[in-house]
C-alpha cells in the first residue's frame, strides 16, 4: 500500500525520557521543528505523582515560554489536588515564592528567573505542561 500523501503531517507518540526519578513515565512532546511545522517552539507534558524537585536552580531564556498545572480529575480540572511552589525574580536576587494548589499558568518572559520549582504535595496525579517559544531550549545563568 503506498504511504499517505498527508503522512508527513502525524507523529504518533513522540516521547522525551524524563531525567528525574519521580517521573517514571515518558514525557509526550510536541516539536514543531523544521520538519513539522517549522514554528519554531516546543511541549511537553508531565504527570505529577509523587512530590520531588523539578528544577532546583533559578535560571532564566532568552525566549519566551509559558507554564502550566492542571488537575487530573477530568470532573474537576481546576484542583491540583496538590501544591506546587514556584520562584520568580525579576534580578535574580530578590526571590519571590509562588504557591499554588489550583489550575495556574505563568507567563516567563525572556530573562525571567524561575525556580525552583517544586512539587510539594501530591495527594492526586495532575499535569505539568511546559511550552517553550524556542526550537532549541537552553537555560542560562547568571
Amino acid at each position: 500500500m503506498a504511504e499517505l500523501l498527508t503522512a508527513k503531517y502525524i507523529r504518533t507518540n513522540t516521547t522525551r525520557p524524563s531525567r528525574h526519578a519521580a517521573v517514571t513515565d515518558p514525557i509526550p512532546l510536541l516539536k514543531s521543528d523544521a520538519g513539522y511545522g517549522d514554528l519554531g517552539f516546543h511541549m511537553a507534558w508531565k504527570c505529577i505523582q509523587k512530590p520531588y524537585v523539578d528544577e532546583e536552580e533559578p535560571h532564566y531564556h532568552d525566549f519566551n515560554q509559558f507554564l502550566a498545572f492542571l488537575g487530573g480529575d477530568p470532573h474537576n480540572m481546576l484542583d491540583l489536588g496538590g501544591e506546587v511552589e514556584l520562584t520568580l525574580s525579576i534580578d535574580g536576587k530578590n526571590l519571590e515564592k509562588h504557591v499554588f494548589t489550583q489550575y495556574t499558568t505563568v507567563f516567563i518572559p525572556a530573562g525571567l528567573y524561575h525556580c525552583p520549582l517544586v512539587f510539594t504535595r501530591v495527594e492526586r496525579p495532575f499535569v505539568f505542561y511546559n511550552f517553550a517559544l524556542t526550537s532549541h531550549y537552553q537555560k542560562l545563568k547568571p
